[in-house]
C-alpha cells in the first residue's frame, strides 16, 4: 500500500518551492507565510504554501466553456493526501491506492456552466510526482472531479484532518498538463493516473478519504462545503485497515477461480465484486458454499439463485437512498443521514419462503429483497460480514424457487447480459428477459453473447471531447477484447440502433454445437453473409451496416424451404427511380402462417397484419400481402437483397399498425415556413391541452387519452378500463383505483411534457402509416390508397387532399399533397384492396413520392398523412421542388474488413455524429433568420442532416467546423429558457411553447397505503358482481370466490416480479434520478419535468422493452395457471382462462392486505398509514395485468357464444 506520509524526496519539493518563493518576491507578490507542518511526520519539514492563485490568477480564474470555474470563497485548502479504497465494515476503510501531496495541492468547490442546469462539483488537484516543476503553469498535475450529486455520505475521522466520502458513482480522472499564464489547462480524461491504480480502479473508487494538512484547512473546507450542498458531516470513528481488499494476489486468485465455472455462474461472482457490493476477499470466502451450491443445483439454478443474491445486495443499497429520500426532512436530506434498517425490516427467524406462506410476517419491502435482508446490521451492502453473507446466500438458495419462478418460465435464449463500460469500470447487468436475434437464436448459445455499452460514469453517451478516454481505454479493449468471468470476450458487431447509443456485442468462442469448427468472430461473420470481391467489403461502415441485420431484434417465425423464396424484378421509372425499393411480396398462405406464429391467441390480432417488416438471409426490408401469388411463398427484389447468404429462415423485424398522427417541432417549422399560420397550431395545441386536462374528470376520457398516445400498450390497461368502463357496476370503482389514479397522473404528465419539449401535438383523424407498393398499377401520379382497421373491427377510409411527410422534415420541400382515393371500385386494385394498416403508393410517374419525402423508400419507412380537416395543408402554390442530393462519398480500405475495423468505425461514429446538433442548428437558424427553412445556412443544413444519416453505411461524417454557425442573437426559449442568452421566440415554436406550463410528475402521498391494490376490496366487488351476470348462465361454481390453491398458486409469483421489476427501475450505471417508477415502466412513458436528452430517450426505451418481456412471461404465467392433472388434457377454454385472470387478481389483493396488517401491527401504525417507499413493488401490475388478461378472455368468450348463437 502507498505510504500516506511525506515522500523522502518531499524534500527537494522545499528546494522548488523555495526557490518559487524566491520568484515570487521577485516579481514583487508577497508570499504566503510558512508554518511548521511537522506532525508525526518521519522526517520534519518547514514548507512554505505558496498562494498558487496569486501566482497566476488566469491560471486559476479563467475557464473554457463547461470547464469547472472555482466558486468565489476561501480557496487554498491544503491536502496531506487522498486515498481511494473500499469500506469493508460500517466503520473499516481500506486504501486500495493513495497519492501523498507536496504541500501546493488543493480542493476547492465548483460549477460547471453546462445548460439547462449547472453541477457543482468538488475539485481535487494535485501535482504529478514525476513531472513537478517549479512554474506551477507548467508542471503537470492531476484532477479528480467529484459531482456534488453523486456524494451518498460524509463522515469525518477522529483527529480533525480527514473525511471520508461515499460516492454513488466514480470521479472524473483528469491529467493536467502545464499552461501558459493566459490560458487554462485542458484535462483529458484518464481511467487511472498509473499502473497500481489500474489495477483497483475498477473495484474501489467509491469511498474516496481525504486527509487534509492542518485542522485550519478541514474548518475552511467545511464552511464551504454547506453552501456548495454537500451531505452534512457525520462524525464516525473509522479504523484505516493496513489490509488491501483488491491486490494483484487476491485478483489473480479470484479470476482464476472464477475460471473453473460455467461462465453463468461466474458472471454473477463478477458483478458481486465490479459492481462494488463486494470485496474479492469476502467473495472468495464463500467458495465453499458456492461449489456447493453449483454441485447440488447445477449451473441454471446456481446463476438464479446468485443472480437473486447480489440483487438483493444491490436493492440494500436503493433501499437506503429511497428511504432517506421518502421519509427526511428537506433539512436530513442534505444531512444525509441513513435510517437503521432495523427500523424497516422485521427481524424475525428464517422462514422456509413456502409458495402457500400465509406468515403476516414476512413483509416484502421496496420489492423482493429485504425479507431476505431482514435482521442485517449492515447498512451497505459492502459492509455485510462474512457470516452474513452466508445467511443471506443460504436463504436466497432455500427460497430460490419463490424469487426466480418468473425468469424459469423463460427460455435461456430470451435471457441477456450486459455489460456498461466505463472510464474506470464495468458494471454487469443480467440475466434479464429481452427479445433474441437470429445469430443468438442459431448458436443457441446466449451464454456466450454479451451486450457491451460504453458510457460515461455519469451514464451519459460519449462526445467528441472524450477522444483522449476513447482513445486511451475504450478503443484498446474493443480491439484487444477483455477478460470476463474466466473468459476472453471478443467485439463481434452491433445493430442498427445500437450503434447509435453506443451499445455492442461481444462474444467469447466455443465448439459448435455438432462438435466441429470453432466459433469465432470471423467465423460468424463469414456465415452471414459472402462479401468477396464486392465493394462492400471495402467499406468498415457499410460491412457492419449489412452485419448489423442479422442482430437487430427479431421474433423467430418459420424456416422456408429454398424454391419458396422467390426473385422478382422491382419496379423501375424510365428516368431509373426505383419505385419498390424494400418491398416485397408474401402469399396470403405464408402469411397467415406467420401471424399463427406470432400471434398464437386470436385475441392478439383481431385482424391479421398484411405487411411484414423482415429478414431473410441477406434480404432485408417489407414484404406485403399478394392475393395473385400461391401456396406458401415470398418473393424478394434486388433492392432487397443486400447481400447473399444460405440463411433461409425468415424473421420479423415488425408489425404494423395504424398509428395516431402527431405533430413535432421540425414539422412545425416547415408547416409554419409553407404558410400555415401560427394560430392553426395554437388551436390544435389548445384542443390537445384541454383533452388531456379533462381526461382527469371521467373514466370515459381517460381511456380517449390512454387510446390517443398509445400508453401501455403491452399491459392491454386501456381495453381493460374500456371493458370495465361499459359496465355501470364496475366503472366508478375502476376510475377511483389509487393504482388508476396515479397511472393517469402519469399519463397526463407524460403528454403535457411531449407537447411543450416536442412540439408532439395529437391530430385527430389524421395517421401514422407504414409504406408500401401499388403492384396492381391502378394509382395514378401522386394517388394514394389507405385503409384503416381499427382494434374494435371499424374500417375507415383515407380521401381527398392530403399533405404527407416523413420524419426528419429538413428541407422546405419534405412535404408533398396528394390525392388520397377512397374505397377501390370492384374490379380494380384487387392485389392491394385487402391491405390495411398501410399506405399504398403509386408505381407510376418519374421519381417515386417515398423519395421526395426526406429520401425515404418503402423498407420500413413510415409516413404521416395530414388530412384537410386539421387545417395543416399547405396550399398547392406553396410547395417546392424535393431535395436532390448527391450521394456522400464513402470510406473505402485498400484491403478487406476485418473484425478489428469495427472498433475504430464504432467510436468514430460515436464522437463524430452530428445528427442531433445539425437539427437542433437548423431549428436555431430558421429562428432567428425571417427566410426560416428557406435561408442558405438551413438549406445547407438540411443537406448536412442527410449525410449525417448517411454516415451509418458511408464512413464520411459533417465536420463541426462546416456547420454553419449560431446566430449572435442566441437561443430560442423553446431550445432552452435557462441560458442568459435565452430569447422570447415570436414564431410558431416559441409561442406554443409559452402556452403550456411547466409538468411535474405525480408524486403518491407518504399517507398512501404502501401496499393496497384495491382498498376496501371496491373494485374486487364491483368485478364480483359483473362475473356473476357475465357467468349466471353457466355451470361456474362461486364465480365471486376464486379457488384458494388457485390464489395460493400466483402469490408464489409475486416476489419474483417484484425481484425482476426492481431490476428494471433501477439501474446501477446510471444516476439516481434516473431511475423509473413502476408506473412508467407500466405505461411505457419516461416521467420528470425535465427535457429528456437522447441518451435518456434510450435508456428508458431499453428498460420498457425489457418490461415488455416480463409482461408477456407474467400474461403466459397467468393465462397458463395452476397445474393440471395429467387426465385433464384438453386445453383450457376461454371462460376458464377469464377465472385465471381473475383468481390471480385476487393474490395481488390479498398479499397487499396481508402485507399491510403485517405492517401496521409491526409498526403501531394508524390505520391507512405506512410510508409510500416501503409499498411492495409489482403488486399493483400484477394485479391490472390479471384484469387484462380476464378481460381479454371475457371478450373472446362473448363473441364465441355470440357466433354460437349466429349459427344456431
Amino acid at each position: 500500500m502507498a505510504n500516506s506520509k511525506v515522500p523522502p524526496r518531499a524534500s527537494a519539493s522545499s528546494a522548488l518551492l523555495a526557490a518559487r518563493d524566491e520568484q515570487t518576491q521577485a516579481a514583487g507578490i508577497a508570499a504566503a507565510p510558512s508554518q511548521s507542518e511537522s506532525d508525526d511526520d518521519d522526517v520534519h519539514l518547514e514548507m512554505r504554501r505558496p498562494n498558487l492563485r496569486r501566482v497566476s490568477t488566469d491560471y486559476q480564474s479563467r475557464a473554457t466553456p463547461n470547464q469547472a470555474a472555482p466558486v468565489e470563497g476561501p480557496s487554498d485548502i491544503s491536502i496531506r493526501s487522498i486515498s481511494f479504497g473500499v469500506c469493508s465494515a460500517a466503520a473499516s476503510f481500506s486504501p486500495e491506492w493513495t497519492r501523498a501531496a507536496r504541500g501546493v495541492d488543493r480542493v476547492f468547490f465548483s460549477e460547471t456552466k453546462k445548460r439547462p442546469n449547472p453541477i457543482k462539483t468538488l475539485v481535487i488537484r494535485l501535482w504529478d510526482e514525476d513531472s513537478f516543476s517549479v512554474d506551477a503553469t507548467k508542471a503537470s498535475s492531476i484532477r479528480i472531479t467529484v459531482s456534488i450529486d453523486s456524494v451518498d455520505q460524509c463522515h469525518s475521522v477522529p483527529g480533525g484532518t480527514r473525511l471520508l466520502l461515499s460516492l454513488s458513482r466514480p470521479p472524473l480522472f483528469e491529467t493536467v498538463a502545464g499552461g501558459g499564464d493566459t490560458k487554462r489547462p485542458k484535462g483529458q480524461q484518464v481511467g487511472s493516473f498509473d499502473d497500481e491504480h489500474s489495477l483497483v480502479v475498477g473495484y474501489a473508487s467509491r469511498e474516496l478519504m481525504i486527509e487534509f494538512r492542518t485542522r485550519r484547512d478541514f474548518t475552511s473546507f467545511m464552511k464551504e462545503a454547506a453552501s456548495a450542498g454537500l451531505p452534512r458531516v457525520i462524525a464516525q470513528n473509522v479504523s484505516v485497515e493496513s489490509t488491501r481488499r483488491h491486490d494483484e494476489t487476491t485478483l489473480a486468485l479470484f479470476q482464476s477461480w472464477l475460471a473453473t465455472f460455467d461462465f453463468r455462474v461466474a458472471f454473477q461472482l463478477e458483478k458481486l465484486v465490479r459492481n462494488g457490493l463486494l470485496d474479492a476477499i469476502k467473495v472468495m470466502q464463500l467458495r465453499p458454499e458456492v461449489d456447493d451450491l453449483v454441485e447440488d443445483k447445477g449451473v441454471r439454478e446456481a446463476e438464479r439463485v446468485l443472480a437473486f443474491f447480489a440483487d438483493s445486495l444491490s436493492s440494500l443499497d436503493s433501499c437506503v437512498h429511497t428511504l432517506e429520500a421518502a421519509t427526511t426532512t428537506p433539512s436530513e436530506q442534505v444531512a444525509g443521514q441513513k435510517r437503521s434498517l432495523d427500523e424497516i425490516i422485521l427481524d424475525d427467524s428464517d422462514s422456509d419462503y413456502s409458495s402457500d406462506d400465509d406468515d403476516p410476517d414476512a413483509v416484502i419491502i421496496v420489492g423482493a429483497a429485504l425479507p431476505y435482508l431482514r435482521g442485517l446490521k449492515a447498512m451497505r451492502a459492502a459492509q455485510t460480514s462474512v457470516e452474513e453473507l452466508r445467511t443471506l446466500l443460504r436463504r436466497a438458495n432455500d427460497g430460490s424457487s419463490t424469487f426466480n419462478r418468473l425468469s424459469a418460465t423463460a427460455d435461456d435464449l430470451q435471457l441477456a447480459r450486459s455489460l456498461t463500460v466505463t472510464p474506470t469500470c464495468i458494471l454487469l447487468t443480467g440475466p434479464v428477459l429481452a427479445d433474441s436475434n437470429t445469430i443468438v437464436r442459431t448458436y443457441a448459445r446466449p451464454d456466450c453473447f454479451l451486450t457491451v455499452t460504453f458510457r460515461q460514469e455519469d451514464g451519459q453517451r460519449l462526445w467528441e471531447g472524450d477522444s483522449s478516454i476513447i482513445s486511451n481505454r475504450f478503443q484498446p479493449l474493443m480491439r484487444q477484447g477483455f477478460d470476463l468471468g474466466g473468459r476472453s470476450w471478443s467485439f463481434l458487431a452491433w445493430s442498427s440502433s445500437g450503434l447509435k447509443t453506443g451499445t455492442c456485442f461481444f462474444m467469447s468462442p466455443f465448439t459448435a454445437a455438432d462438435g466441429g469448427k470453432a466459433v469465432t468472430p470471423e467465423l460468424i461473420h463469414q456465415d452471414i453473409g459472402d462479401f468477396t470481391g464486392t465493394e462492400t467489403a471495402l467499406i468498415p461502415a457499410k460491412y457492419f451496416a449489412r452485419i448489423s441485420q442479422a442482430f437487430t431484434s427479431s421474433k423467430p417465425s418459420i424456416e422456408l424451404k429454398k424454391k419458396r423464396i422467390l426473385a422478382i424484378d422491382d419496379v423501375v421509372s424510365h428516368s431509373g427511380s426505383i419505385f419498390s425499393d424494400g418491398v416485397g411480396l408474401i402469399s396470403v398462405q405464408l402469411a397467415e402462417r406467420v401471424s399463427s406464429t406470432l400471434f398464437p391467441s386470436s385475441a392478439s390480432h383481431k385482424s391479421p397484419p398484411t405487411c411484414f417488416q423482415i429478414r431473410l438471409g441477406g434480404a432485408k426490408g417489407m414484404v406485403q400481402v399478394d392475393p395473385a401469388m400461391k401456396q406458401r411463398t415470398i418473393a424478394l427484389r434486388p433492392s432487397q437483397v443486400k447481400f447473399q447468404s444460405s440463411r433461409t429462415r425468415l424473421e420479423i423485424a415488425g408489425t404494423f399498425s395504424a398509428g395516431p398522427g402527431f405533430l413535432n417541432r421540425p414539422l412545425i417549422k416547415l408547416l409554419e415556413d409553407l404558410g400555415i399560420h401560427p394560430r392553426q397550431f395554437l388551436k390544435l395545441q389548445a384542443q390537445a391541452t384541454a383533452k388531456i386536462t379533462n381526461s382527469r374528470t371521467a373514466l370515459a376520457s381517460a381511456i380517449v387519452l390512454l387510446r390517443d398516445w398509445s400508453l401501455a400498450p403491452a399491459t392491454h390497461f386501456t381495453r381493460t378500463l374500456d371493458y370495465l368502463a361499459r359496465h355501470s357496476v364496475t366503472r366508478g370503482a375502476a376510475f377511483a383505483n389509487p393504482f388508476v389514479s396515479r397511472c393517469l397522473d402519469a399519463a397526463v404528465t407524460h403528454a403535457l411534457r411531449e407537447i411543450k419539449h416536442s412540439g408532439r401535438i395529437p391530430l385527430p383523424g389524421c395517421y401514422n402509416l407504414v409504406g408500401v407498393l401499388d403492384v396492381d398499377e391502378c394509382l395514378g401520379p401522386d394517388e394514394i390508397y389507405a385503409k384503416m382497421v381499427h382494434g374494435d373491427g371499424r374500417v375507415e377510409y383515407v380521401s381527398g387532399r392530403i399533405a404527407i411527410s416523413r420524419s426528419p422534415t429538413n428541407h422546405p420541400g419534405d412535404c408533398r399533397i396528394v390525392q388520397a382515393v377512397r374505397r377501390l371500385p370492384l374490379g380494380i386494385g384487387e392485389r392491394i384492396r385487402g391491405l390495411h394498416n398501410c399506405v399504398v403508393f403509386s408505381s407510376q410517374g418519374s421519381r417515386s413520392l417515398p423519395s421526395k419525402l426526406a429520401g425515404g423508400d418503402l423498407d420500413g419507412d413510415v409516413y404521416l398523412l395530414l388530412t384537410e380537416a386539421s387545417g395543416l395543408v399547405p396550399a398547392d402554390d406553396c410547395i417546392v421542388e424535393p431535395a436532390a442530393y448527391d450521394a456522400a462519398p464513402v470510406v473505402k480500405l485498400d484491403r478487406p474488413v476485418e473484425v478489428k475495423d469495427g472498433a475504430d468505425f464504432f467510436f468514430q461514429y460515436l464522437t463524430s455524429d452530428l445528427t442531433g446538433v445539425v437539427a437542433i442548428r437548423q431549428l436555431l437558424l430558421a429562428d432567428a433568420h425571417p427566410e426560416g427553412l428557406f435561408h442558405p445556412d438551413c438549406l445547407k443544413l438540411a443537406q448536412q442532416h442527410s449525410d449525417c444519416v448517411d454516415a451509418q453505411k458511408s464512413g464520411t461524417f459533417v465536420a463541426f467546423h462546416d456547420i454553419p454557425k449560431p446566430p449572435a442573437r442566441g437561443w430560442p426559449d423553446f431550445l432552452t429558457d435557462s441560458a442568459a442568452d435565452s430569447y422570447r421566440s415570436t414564431k410558431a415554436l416559441g409561442q406554443l411553447y409559452r402556452a403550456v406550463g411547466n409538468t411535474r410528475a405525480h408524486v403518491s402521498s407518504p399517507f398512501d397505503s404502501p401496499f393496497d391494490v384495491d382498498p376496501l376490496r371496491t373494485l374486487t366487488k364491483s368485478i364480483a358482481t359483473m362475473l356473476a351476470a357475465v357467468t349466471g348462465p353457466l355451470d361456474v361454481p362461486d364465480p365471486k370466490n376464486p379457488p384458494p390453491s388457485a390464489i395460493n398458486h400466483y402469490r408464489s409469483f409475486l416476489p419474483s416480479l417484484s425481484a425482476e421489476l426492481l431490476k428494471l427501475v433501477t439501474d446501477p450505471t446510471r444516476r439516481k434520478e434516473d431511475d423509473l417508477s413502476e408506473e412508467a415502466l407500466f405505461l411505457s412513458v419516461s416521467l420528470g419535468s425535465r427535457r429528456l436528452q437522447q441518451s435518456d430517450r434510450a435508456e428508458s426505451s431499453r428498460r420498457q422493452e425489457q418490461a415488455v418481456k416480463l409482461f408477456e412471461v407474467i400474461r403466459k404465467v397467468i393465462l397458463e395457471g395452476p397445474s393440471r392433472p395429467a387426465e385433464s388434457a384438453a386445453p383450457l377454454s376461454t371462460l376458464e382462462k377469464a377465472l385465471n385472470g381473475w383468481a390471480a387478481w385476487h393474490a395481488a389483493v390479498q398479499e397487499g392486505e396481508d402485507r399491510t396488517k403485517a405492517l401496521r401491527v409491526d409498526q403501531g401504525a394508524k390505520a391507512g398509514g405506512g410510508r409510500a417507499s416501503e409499498r411492495i413493488l409489482g403488486l399493483r401490475t400484477w394485479a391490472w395485468l390479471a384484469l387484462g388478461v380476464m378481460v381479454e378472455q371475457l371478450e373472446l368468450h362473448e363473441k364465441e357464444n355470440v357466433e354460437v348463437v349466429t349459427v344456431d
